[in-house]
């Protein structure tokens, strides 16, 4: 019997979240290194010494991952596989092998043996009679395939592979390239040369687009290590669905598009581990699924994703790995789109905010932050405050059609406020009050009713935790013309205040205030939680209450 994801989150509890678990610095005001810098391709080779990167995990720990990896690769019926592609699920193969391989150690080697296969190169690629490879040397993409007479139901067309596969990979590549990205690390020999290895396979028939993974020999120990002593980049390789067919691909997308945003996605998780192998898995996806709206933006993928979003669960954590039926770390970029949205320099093709983001997350050359601290350190550089930034950020989700550039036509969902109160001559004011969490907000929404005095106000008081700890609050006018105006309010170094906003009937539909946790500090990092840096939250389930009077 194969587990859903229902019993996959039960085993694995909070999942891995590993972006600490490298050097970071503690520095609060960094001054990164050249993260530009590639790693040197003469110090990739084979090693048989020790694993330099691993995690501390129970054997339950490790068993959790492991049967997480053999239900995403494990026999299915082509209705579980069909629904692992459509809903998304699929997806997780790529991260799941990468906590899968920081775990084995924490294996019985039966078990080791049993996960050391699920890291293999198809064992075809070997074998000429039955396989071709196209491997320009201009480019940095070796691309392989099973010939078309050697089995039906996997071998790959030639011209598809060449005409269509490898000219997307190198559109890809060349773009993260131009971007300022740096490449995937090289790997040596395998595969036939240093050239990042893609391979062409039906994985469609396993539920999957396709993954990245890295070389893993049978002894359980990383063929490559980190290219310097404090370090946790490694090379990649990947495999993509061999045609994307639409019997197991039932999308309204055509294979050419559903090849494009999976290239751009797991490509882009290979340009990650050549910054940081360990970072945390919630930014990791976030980032990559971002990734592939921006080089593929029509296609929209990542719009399916929104339904598990902040956008229908603000009272979750932003950086909560599994949350939302183990899609939110995927609804995730959303918040990224926000920020390029706002900071749209471009380096190449591409939003450099995102780029410095990874820079300061390198593990090679950089300082080795982990997510949250190297969102904040790339914000902090284009003068942009977290806190309220990202309180701006769950104002604009309580109205995406206006918020997002692409929100009216791609019918951004939302969520009801936690409370609606009716205010009215004979019922002049209310209260709220709620626990919120860590990089997660509460909205109480204000209706006025028979209130047509067009010099009616509504005056909105706050009791928060004191605003060091990452307290603000965003008041939402929405008038009956269809103009919304968002204000902060302004807070004292207690969490007090307030602020008065129009409140006529005549003129204003309704107003929402939104109460949000922008806290972004943890304790205890490596403790194995679903967060950032897998650290415990400083300031969960913080009080905060609104009160409200007409006047």
């Amino acid at each position: 019997m194969r587990l859903r994801r229902s019993a996959l989150s039960f085993l694995l509890l909070t999942g891995l979240s590993l972006g600490a678990l490298s050097p970071a610095l503690a520095a609060e005001d960094p001054t990164p290194a050249d993260s530009s810098a590639v790693a040197d391709p003469t110090a990739d080779g084979a090693s048989a010494a020790t694993d330099q990167l691993s995690v501390p995990a129970t054997p339950e720990d490790a068993q959790a991952s492991l049967a997480e990896v053999k239900d995403l690769f494990g026999p299915m019926t082509r209705s579980e596989s069909r629904s692992m592609i459509t809903s998304g699920e699929g997806k997780d193969a790529t991260l799941a092998l990468r906590d899968l391989s920081l775990r084995l150690g924490s294996l019985s080697s039966t078990q080791r043996n049993s996960a050391y296969a699920e890291f293999q190169r198809p064992a075809w690629a070997d074998d000429a009679t039955v396989s071709n490879r196209y491997c320009p040397p201009t480019g940095n993409i070796c691309l392989h395939w099973i010939k078309t007479t050697a089995s039906a139901s996997r071998g790959t067309d030639d011209l598809w592979a060449i005409n269509t596969v490898y000219p997307t990979l190198m559109h890809v590549s060349q773009t993260y390239v131009s971007a300022g990205y740096r490449k995937p690390r090289g790997d040596g020999s395998i595969g036939g040369s240093a050239q990042t290895d893609i391979y062409l396979d039906d994985v469609g028939s396993e539920g999957k687009y396709g993954y990245c993974t890295v070389d893993v020999d049978d002894t359980g120990h990383y063929v490559f290590h980190p290219s310097n002593s404090r370090a946790s980049d490694l090379p990649a390789f990947c495999v993509l669905d061999n045609d994307f067919k639409h019997s197991q691909f039932p999308t309204d997308r055509t294979a050419k598009e559903d090849l494009e945003v999976t290239a751009a996605h797991e490509y882009f998780h290979a340009t990650q581990f050549a910054y940081d192998y360990l970072e945390d898995r919630w930014f990791m996806e976030a980032t990559a699924t971002w990734a592939e709206d921006q080089l593929y933006d029509s296609i929209n993928d990542n719009v399916q994703y929104l339904q598990r979003s902040q956008l229908r669960y603000p009272g979750l954590s932003l950086d909560t790995f599994n949350g939302a039926g183990g899609f939110l770390h995927y609804g995730d970029w959303l918040y990224f789109e926000y920020l390029t949205e706002r900071a749209p320099a471009r380096k190449g093709a591409l939003p450099a905010l995102m780029l410095r983001m990874w820079q300061y997350a390198d593990s090679v050359s950089g300082p080795d932050y982990y997510s949250i601290q190297a969102v904040a350190h790339a914000l902090r550089e284009r003068h942009l405050d977290f806190n309220k930034t990202f309180a701006q950020y769950a104002a604009a989700n309580r109205h995406p059609a206006t918020a997002y550039s692409e929100g009216r036509a791609n019918h951004y969902p939302t969520t009801r406020p936690k409370r609606t109160v009716f205010l009215k001559p004979s019922h002049r004011s209310a209260s709220a009050a709620y626990k919120v969490d860590h990089l997660a907000s509460a909205t109480t929404r204000f209706v006025p009713t028979r209130l047509k005095s067009k010099r009616t106000k509504l005056t909105l008081s706050v009791d928060m935790a004191n605003k060091k700890l990452g307290s603000v609050a965003a008041a939402i006018v929405y008038f009956k013309n269809g103009r919304i105006t968002t204000k902060l309010v302004r807070l004292g170094r207690n969490g007090n205040g307030a602020v008065r906003v129009p409140f006529s009937s005549r003129t204003v539909g309704h107003v929402e205030l939104v109460l949000v946790n922008a806290n972004h500090s943890y304790r205890n990092c490596w403790s194995d939680t679903p967060y950032s840096c897998s650290g415990v939250p400083a300031h969960n389930k913080v009080n905060e209450k609104v009160s409200a009077r007409v006047s």
